[in-house]
């Protein structure tokens, strides 16, 4: 360990790039652990999770295979009757939000209607009241511990009274720990489903309709059946209860895939987050092993300093084994002190990255598991950064090395240039595939809405606002600080609606064709700037159009009327007449293309109202009019609101988060590889002092020696260049096949990472090839 830390202390400027360079790479191979284990750890809490399932759907409409997760009502009824697989099962709704009032206090909160098995399927830990009886009252609620303390700061929740929607009284029968932040089922509380069926018209007229799909039904399977067998023994079912509903089949996704493999294509799972899970946990080990690249490229290149120590080392007695253990004893040495600077840069980046998917990532000092598993990472590293380099120093010949004989051969050189075209490479390929993926976001942020989300503020709807709308719209408007008012079943990022009993003049009658549908009423195109195409919105002055409907583009497209306005198509039994036609109108999907819609005019039913302030409206006096209407005509909640474009921007949460990340990785990777090259260019131009001395004597000129310095790193770096671009055209090009709204990958793009490579490069290597082709000859000459 002496002799270790001698030379670590002797050579300080290779010393400093080794440790600074490993623990910029353990680090974040730390920060990217810690991530994949919290990813990896969503629903692992729930004791019989292995055994819970959602019942999904797939099915065939619009000559498309999709997958769904809206079930049919009951389904539930059917499970518990007639499937004695089924141990335990529960109807969960959307976890819409409901105002709750306790004497002064209103909040807005997300409510889960639930049947009792719930809590008995899901590990929730009760603080207050059993998983047995909690939910058996209609009226009852179970809240979860922050709620509680919200409502009831003494602590007193338990059989307390709080009033739900400005019109029910439920009583509270349990207190639940706060949901783990890896959950993947998430609520503020909890009442039983059978209250929808009792209170909503809606809920109860479809106890045994199989066809209208508007809620989640999760199942526990008794121990020892298969859940894949149980899937196909379920596939069928909603065919056989009504052989009208073709091409839909059951089947349970379950739970320990509800996190990470969620997505579905062509009735496929195809995976979801897992993927990034995977891409990030690459890119960790070759972050870091480009740094250990440099700790091989650095030693191997001081093997000449180091050939004596080994000739006399081996000349007294020292096996090989010994000198190996030497150096592997130098490198960890290293390692060891990368690892305890990357412990420090691991509390330094965490607040940074909180913003891009961190936020819940923590380093537990206290984790005897976490603590030996980073430092088992700090060993791998030490004993693979040292590995090469131990075995090649103590390879060498005693006899050569001690008479003067030994040169390093081509081999070493040939392997360090390998290294450095390797780390390169893998550098460049991550700015390449960064450069696509913010490509690929921009391109889809870019893309035509069909309507104006600018400036649109949006409210969510109640009870009250469903009473007073009229009044408040118009006092709204009289403020004279807004250009429209209207409402809607849908915000403008989702489509809560989705029917198939369309028809329409020529339409296949054994095609299955599903059409999304907003409702809306009078204004709705002023107040979110709906883009027609022709024709006109639903109107006042044609009291007909309350049986009118607008089409986008794709419905038009599927229905294949050439001239469209006034010809009518059906819903159910009633006629529509056609009397607009607008651009699609994305809501959905960013990247993926818009399916046939229609808005309808149907005012009564609105989930979210929107609302449109004059062109150049001073926002905060907007929201200082708006709040004391709302509070007014709207008492049961806070007055709460949202800018629709900030949650269209919501929609790229995961792909802004891979962006960033890999930008930063990109960076940290460019950064490590230029670190190990400057260190190279250094020890290079050290070696080559004395020839930079006598061409400078015979008339080389400083661009002459900087060339000569500067010329084989800038190939390794394009030979680099040309190694990682097929590679990473080739990957990103896998990636954008998920998407079906994507981008053309240009050349341009590989030849721009190239150039900026190049230059990095030359910068990097110019500073040491330029201060040696400055130095005095007569200081290098002086001893010859």
């Amino acid at each position: 360990m002496k002799v270790a830390w001698r030379n670590l202390a002797r050579n300080k400027g290779l010393s400093f790039i080794n440790i600074v360079g490993l623990a910029i790479g353990m680090a974040f191979a730390i920060l990217i652990g810690l991530w994949i284990k919290f990813e990896l750890s969503f629903d692992k809490f729930h004791v019989n999770g292995s055994r819970i399932a959602v019942v999904n759907k797939n099915t065939i409409f619009n000559n498309q295979k999709n997958t769904q997760i809206g079930i049919m009502l009951p389904l539930y009824t059917e499970l518990k009757t007639n499937y004695p697989e089924v141990k335990r099962a529960s109807r969960m709704d959307w976890n819409n939000r409901h105002s709750i009032m306790v004497g002064e206090k209103k909040l807005n909160k997300r409510c889960t209607h639930v049947d009792p098995d719930f809590l008995e399927m899901f590990t929730f830990p009760f603080i207050e009241g059993n998983s047995k009886t909690a939910l058996n009252d209609i009226n009852s609620v179970v809240l979860t511990e922050s709620l509680a303390e919200a409502l009831f700061p003494k602590g007193e929740a338990m059989g307390k009274t709080i009033r739900v929607d400005n019109k029910y009284d439920k009583k509270v029968t349990g207190v639940l720990k706060d949901l783990p932040v890896n959950s993947t089922i998430s609520f503020d509380y909890l009442a039983p489903f059978e209250f929808k069926i009792q209170n909503e018209s809606f809920v109860k007229e479809n106890l045994t309709n199989w066809g209208n799909n508007f809620l989640k039904t999760v199942v526990e399977l008794k121990e020892g059946v298969s859940m894949e067998a149980f899937s196909k023994k379920l596939a069928p079912l909603v065919t056989t209860k009504n052989n009208k509903l073709k091409n839909q089949f059951l089947f349970l996704h379950p739970m320990n895939n509800w996190h990470l493999k969620n997505d579905f294509k062509n009735w496929v799972n195809v995976g979801g987050k897992i993927e990034y899970v995977r891409l990030f946990g690459i890119i960790g080990i070759f972050v870091l092993l480009i740094a250990c690249i440099n700790f091989m490229n650095l030693s191997t290149a001081r093997s000449e300093k180091r050939a004596k120590e080994v000739g006399i080392r081996k000349a007294v007695g020292s096996h090989r084994y010994q000198l190996i253990s030497q150096f592997l004893s130098e490198s960890l040495l290293t390692a060891f002190l990368a690892f305890l600077l990357s412990l420090a840069l691991v509390q330094l980046f965490l607040p940074l990255l909180k913003d891009i998917g961190f936020e819940n990532i923590h380093f537990d000092f206290t984790n005897i598991g976490l603590l030996v598993s980073v430092l088992g990472i700090c060993i791998l590293t030490g004993l693979l950064a040292g590995s090469y380099p131990a075995l090649y120093l103590s390879s060498f010949a005693p006899v050569k090395v001690l008479k003067g004989l030994f040169r390093q051969g081509k081999a070493p050189a040939r392997f360090r240039k390998v290294l450095v075209v390797s780390q390169f490479a893998i550098s460049i390929g991550l700015i390449i595939s960064t450069i696509i993926v913010f490509m690929q976001i921009q391109k889809a942020k870019e893309r035509s809405l069909g309507y104006d989300p600018n400036n649109l503020i949006t409210v969510e709807a109640s009870d009250d606002l469903a009473k007073n709308y009229q009044i408040l719209k118009q006092e709204l408007l009289n403020t004279g600080l807004f250009e429209a008012v209207s409402k809607a079943s849908s915000p403008m990022t989702a489509i809560y609606n989705s029917w198939d009993d369309y028809s329409w003049e020529g339409k296949d009658p054994n095609a299955d064709m599903i059409v999304s549908s907003v409702m809306t009423e009078y204004d709705y195109e002023k107040a979110i700037k709906l883009k027609f195409k022709e024709g006109r919105s639903f109107s006042r002055d044609f009291p007909t159009d309350s049986n009118a409907v607008i089409l986008n583009e794709s419905a038009l497209k599927m229905i294949g009327y050439k001239d469209p306005l006034g010809k009518t198509m059906k819903l159910g039994n009633q006629t529509l007449t056609i009397i607009g036609i607008t651009e699609n109108i994305l809501m959905e999907n960013p990247f993926e293309p818009v399916g046939p819609m229609a808005i309808l005019f149907v005012p009564d039913n609105f989930s979210n109202l929107f609302i449109r302030p004059k062109e150049g409206a001073d926002t905060k006096k907007v929201i200082a009019a708006m709040a004391p209407l709302f509070e007014k005509y709207n008492p049961s909640l806070p007055f709460e609101y949202h800018f629709v474009n900030e949650d269209f921007n919501r929609k790229f949460i995961n792909e802004n988060h891979v962006g960033k990340l890999a930008g930063i990785f990109a960076g940290l990777a460019i950064f490590i590889s230029c670190l190990g090259l400057f260190g190279l260019a250094a020890f290079m131009a050290e070696r080559r002092i004395k020839e930079i001395g006598i061409r400078k004597v015979l008339g080389a000129s400083v661009a002459n020696l900087w060339l000569l310095l500067s010329r084989e790193f800038v190939l390794l770096v394009i030979l680099a260049c040309i190694i990682a671009s097929p590679i990473a055209l080739w990957l990103m090009k896998d990636w954008l096949q998920k998407y079906d709204y994507r981008i053309d990958i240009n050349g341009w793009i590989f030849i721009l990472t190239g150039l900026v490579a190049v230059i990095i490069a030359l910068i990097t290597v110019s500073t040491q090839a330029v201060k040696a082709a400055l130095t005095n000859p007569v200081k290098s000459l002086r001893t010859e």
